[in-house]
């Protein structure tokens, strides 16, 4: 991956994560910031960006997040996608690495936050809109559904494979309005911003 790329994917990643820093302030008693990775590498590398508790709870609750909720034109509603892998093998000679589990497989977090960013003034911000959900969960809902039989397996026919910009991620995209999914999806906060 060039180093233009990266650096585009890390600022549009920070903006995710200054909103869910400040969306979770006002929520919780106590947030911890994990983003800086120089000081929290090991917690950066099980897919940890935040932990959160309220005084009363024993433990935190861990959280890794994502700027990739917005709103599909085509059909008409918020949608985020969910790594399955990266560098899809198909697109091998344009990458030139081996197949890597996604986020969904190997993310250690508790929680997936979902933020929405828009840039205003070639500036990525986030809306203040997200949707969570609990990663084991949901992870153990995608497993199922990706081991069904072929004639079967919606879920496989409805992933697709990234641009280079996504380092070319074999995604799966969630519609909030997905029967499919509305059992998993713990919350959906939209703030109007058209």
């Amino acid at each position: 991956m060039s180093r233009t790329l990266f650096r585009k994917q890390l600022t549009k990643g920070k903006a995710g994560e200054l909103g869910f820093s400040e969306m979770g302030r006002s929520h919780w008693d106590e947030v911890y910031d994990y983003t800086d990775h120089k000081l929290w590498k090991e917690v950066q590398e099980k897919g940890i960006d935040f932990g959160f508790k309220n005084k009363v709870w024993s433990s935190e609750i861990t959280v890794d997040v994502k700027s990739n909720f917005y709103y599909n034109v085509y059909n008409k509603c918020f949608q985020f996608d969910i790594e399955y892998s990266k560098w899809h093998p198909s697109k091998f000679h344009l990458h030139n690495r081996e197949e890597e589990v996604g986020w969904i497989q190997d993310s250690q977090a508790n929680r997936i936050y979902h933020m929405e960013i828009v840039k205003e003034n070639n500036k990525w911000i986030a809306t203040g809109s997200y949707v969570y959900y609990d990663l084991d969960e949901m992870r153990s809902f995608i497993y199922r559904e990706w081991d069904r039989l072929e004639f079967t397996n919606w879920i496989k026919k409805e992933a697709y494979i990234g641009t280079v910009q996504s380092d070319y991620t074999h995604l799966i995209p969630v519609r909030v309005d997905d029967e499919r999914f509305k059992h998993l999806v713990r919350k959906v906060h939209y703030v109007k911003t058209r």
